[in-house]
């Protein structure tokens, strides 16, 4: 598909951000086109719990206590692969059990198709770095 390109990456880029900045209570729409229907992700929304489909994350990034309370601003990427970026922000989040957190975060997304298809949010960059490790060896075969 291209997506090594400069340009590509800038546009996948932009649709991370979105995503990840997105601010509870105002509608998700568009953002909901750069999700991939069959996406998995874990959320700082949704407290780490999976969240299967466009729909699920689209509704966990609108609304509760936990949408309301969520900013990010995301800081830079790094792209992994063709398909896999890191993308490093500081974030304030609810806490499950009450109040709110505030620190870097950093998030393994992947592409499918030219959509988000796969998050997974972590507080330490080596936790996503060993996830994505795991992920590769998985791909290739490895165990």
């Amino acid at each position: 598909m291209g997506e090594s390109s400069s340009d590509d990456r800038a546009a996948l880029e932009a649709r991370l951000r979105a995503m990840h900045e997105h601010e509870g209570g105002t509608p998700a729409g568009a953002i909901a086109a750069s999700i991939h229907p069959q996406a998995t992700m874990r959320l700082l929304v949704s407290f780490g719990r999976l969240l299967r489909g466009r729909e699920a994350v689209v509704e966990a990034l609108e609304s509760g206590r936990q949408a309301a309370i969520f900013r990010a601003r995301v800081e830079r990427f790094e792209w992994l692969d063709e398909n896999t970026v890191l993308s490093f922000a500081r974030a304030r989040y609810a806490l499950e059990q009450g109040g709110y957190a505030e620190g870097r975060v950093v998030w393994l997304d992947q592409f499918r198709d030219g959509l988000i298809s796969h998050v997974q949010v972590f507080r330490q960059e080596a936790e996503a770095r060993k996830a994505y490790a795991t992920m590769r060896g998985r791909k290739d075969g490895e165990v």
